[in-house]
């Protein structure tokens, strides 16, 4: 069995697995005896089914993905999400020459599908209070991000911003 690193990320592995083994267990999940490890002499442990834990551990993802909205509703942008998700180009995003903030949005919105290539992503904005339909990184922040009222300060720092960075790209 491979130890949990050290750390935050040990910790996280481990809560999310006791949060995951608890809803399998209270979803009624039945409970198995299997080896700790492949090895001959490996002792036994009891753990819920496998399929019930993999259940338990996506309703515990979508959950997680929560904060990602609760991220953009604070101002946070695609790189800072996909920094702090520990995202890393073509490693995490699918698509080749994909971008970290590439990588948060299709963590967030879900892979593309070549019928439906534009996958929205909803919050609410708190500068304007407006309901905002998000496109992702795709173009820049007023095609992107569609619904702010006319007079959004967060969508006209988002521009500025955007703005500045096109400018000083050589």
């Amino acid at each position: 069995m491979v130890p949990d690193p050290p750390g935050p990320r040990g910790r996280a592995r481990r809560e999310t697995a006791r949060c995951g083994h608890a809803l399998a267990r209270d979803a009624a999940a039945p409970l198995v005896t299997r080896p700790m490890h492949r090895a001959a002499d490996a002792p036994s442990v009891r753990d819920v089914e496998p399929l019930a834990a993999a259940r338990a551990a996506r309703a515990l993802e979508l959950a997680a993905r929560g904060y990602i909205r609760q991220a953009r509703e604070a101002g946070h942008d695609w790189d800072q999400i996909g920094h702090a998700l520990g995202l890393s180009p073509d490693a995490d995003a699918g698509p080749a020459g994909a971008t970290i903030p590439d990588a948060a949005w299709t963590y967030a919105a879900g892979p593309p599908d070549a019928r439906a290539p534009w996958r929205p992503f909803s919050w609410t904005c708190h500068a304007c209070d407006q309901h905002i339909t998000d496109q992702g990184p795709v173009a820049r922040p007023a095609d992107d991000e569609h619904g702010h009222a006319g007079n959004c300060p967060r969508l006209a720092k988002a521009i500025a911003e955007w703005n500045a960075r096109w400018q000083a790209e050589p």
